[in-house]
C-alpha cells in the first residue's frame, strides 16, 4: 500500500501524454500556417494564368468590334479574387513634320497581388511584381511605305471585383474615324505613354522595326522613330461595359 501511494507512474503517463499532445498541437499549428500561404500562393499563380488565357478570348472579341466592324461582343470571365477595370491613362502622340496629335487608348485591367493582365490598343500585356511586362499577344501596327496604326479608344468607366462572374461588353462606337498623314520626306515619331511602355519598347523594336527607341520611366513613355510615305490612322472607339 505504501508503495502504491508514492508511485508517480501514473503522472508520468500523464505528463507525457499532455508533451506529445502539446507537440501535436505546435506541429499542426506550423504546418496550418506556413502551409495555408504556399497554398493561397499556389491558387492565386493559378487563378492569374487561367486570366491570361482568358484574356486572350477577350482580345480577339475586341478586336472583331475595332477591326471588322463587329456590332457587340461579351466576353464573360469567372473571377475569384483582385478587380477588373476600364482604365483611361494611356495615349500614343503621333509627330509629323511638327504636327503633333495625341490619340488616347485606354485599357481594360484585371489586378491581382500586384500583377496586371491588361488589354490595350489590340494587344495584351502582362505586368508582373518586379514591373517586367510580357507581351501575350501583339497589336496590329503595320509599319511599310504606307504605316498603318488602328487605335483603340475605350470609353466608359466601370469597375467590378471580389469573386464572381465578370461581363465585358465591347461595341462599336459612331464616333470612330480615320486619319491621313502625308509624311514624306520626314520621320514620323510615337510617343506612347502607358503602365506597360517596356513591352512597348519590345514591340516597337522587334516587330514593328522602328528606330531610335527612347524609354522614360519617370514618365511611362516610350518613343521611336518610323520611316515612311504616308501614316495610316485608323480610330476606333469602343464602348465598354462591366457588369
Amino acid at each position: 500500500m505504501k508503495n502504491l501511494t508514492i508511485s508517480e507512474t501514473a503522472v508520468s503517463e500523464a505528463l507525457g501524454f499532455i508533451l506529445t499532445l502539446g507537440i501535436l498541437l505546435m506541429a499542426s499549428g506550423i504546418v496550418y500556417f506556413g502551409g495555408i500561404s504556399i497554398l493561397q500562393n499556389s491558387m492565386d499563380a493559378s487563378h492569374f494564368q487561367e486570366m491570361e488565357e482568358s484574356f486572350l478570348l477577350l482580345g480577339q472579341n475586341m478586336n472583331e468590334v475595332a477591326y471588322e466592324r463587329a456590332p457587340i461582343r461579351t466576353t464573360e470571365l469567372k473571377i475569384f479574387q483582385g478587380s477588373m477595370s476600364i482604365q483611361h491613362d494611356s495615349h500614343m502622340r503621333v509627330v509629323v513634320n511638327g504636327t503633333n496629335v495625341t490619340y488616347y487608348m485606354g485599357s481594360v485591367e484585371y489586378y491581382l497581388d500586384d500583377q496586371v493582365i491588361a488589354y490595350e490598343n489590340g494587344g495584351i500585356w502582362t505586368k508582373y511584381k518586379n514591373d517586367e511586362t510580357i507581351m501575350r499577344s501583339k497589336p496590329n501596327i503595320n509599319h511599310a511605305n504606307i504605316t498603318t496604326i488602328p487605335i483603340v479608344e475605350l470609353l466608359g468607366s466601370y469597375s467590378k471585383g471580389g469573386e464572381g462572374t465578370v461581363r465585358i461588353r465591347a461595341s462599336h462606337s459612331d464616333s470612330s474615324s480615320i486619319n491621313f498623314i502625308n509624311s514624306t520626306g520626314f520621320n514620323t515619331t510615337l510617343i506612347i505613354t502607358s503602365n506597360y511602355y517596356k513591352g512597348w519598347e519590345s514591340y516597337l523594336k522587334d516587330d514593328v522595326g522602328a528606330k531610335d527607341i527612347v524609354v522614360n520611366d519617370s514618365n511611362r513613355t516610350v518613343t521611336a522613330n518610323l520611316t515612311a510615305s504616308y501614316i495610316y490612322i485608323d480610330v476606333n472607339r469602343l464602348d465598354m461595359e462591366i457588369f
